[in-house]
């Protein structure tokens, strides 16, 4: 990916393609639900090709997902050392709701694409870590659903809920085009960031001990 027109910009720009027509018709008819459904299959489906091509061709992994080995030498070192920002609220809070901002901005200036294309980003990035963490740990399968962390995992279907409401706007050509049972589950999605936060801001410490040893002490920090 890194040798095609956009280099690593290439995945997370036209990935979206694979969704937008099913996602857009779901969000101009309100079906809110359904534009969940799609966006968290296209997330999930998204995570397991980049997961496979981090097992089967690590180095065209490396060279084509944008953010991603850096990503990865960050995770691997809160995993072998446990000092890494996951493991300080202070840190991983300003950037986390950075993201979430830019994410909803993105959403409702474009009519949901560019927020898409940047969930592509970050689940691109967080799953290449996820599979080089399945491949060094010796558990492809086990590491695989282990190295995605259970805050992320809300944080996504936080976020996938949020694009599906503030994607409406713009072709609704109202800026604020929501009735209060949509307000309800804005409120529904927020919960899911606070839930985000909260749960790993309790729990990031020792869930880095937990991937330690299940990749049986192996100094991640150094590959």
């Amino acid at each position: 990916m890194a040798y095609v027109p956009g280099g690593q910009w290439a995945l997370p720009l036209i990935a979206p393609l694979t969704l937008w027509p099913a996602f857009r018709e779901r969000v101009r008819t309100r079906d809110y639900l359904g534009a969940w459904t799609f966006g968290m299959i296209w997330a999930c489906a998204l995570s397991a090709g980049v997961i496979l091509l981090t097992l089967w061709a690590p180095e065209a992994a490396r060279g084509g997902i944008l953010h991603g080995e850096d990503y990865r030498r960050e995770m691997f070192g809160w995993i072998s050392t446990g000092v890494a920002p996951e493991n300080d609220p202070r840190v991983f809070i300003p950037q986390h709701l950075l993201h979430f901002g830019v994410f909803v901005l993105l959403t409702w200036a474009s009519g949901g694409y560019l927020g898409l294309a940047l969930g592509a980003f970050l689940v691109a990035y967080m799953s290449y870590f996820v599979g080089s963490y399945a491949a060094a740990s010796g558990h492809p399968l086990l590491g695989s659903f282990a190295a995605w962390v259970p805050w992320s995992v809300v944080r996504v279907c936080a976020f996938v809920l949020l694009g599906a409401l503030f994607s409406r706007p713009l072709p609704a050509r109202r800026a604020w085009p929501f009735e209060r049972w949509e307000l309800r589950l804005m409120a529904l999605a927020l919960a899911g960031i606070v839930i985000d936060l909260l749960v790993k801001s309790l729990f990031a410490p020792s869930y880095g001990i937990f991937l330690r040893q299940m990749a049986g002490g192996t100094g991640l920090a150094g590959l």
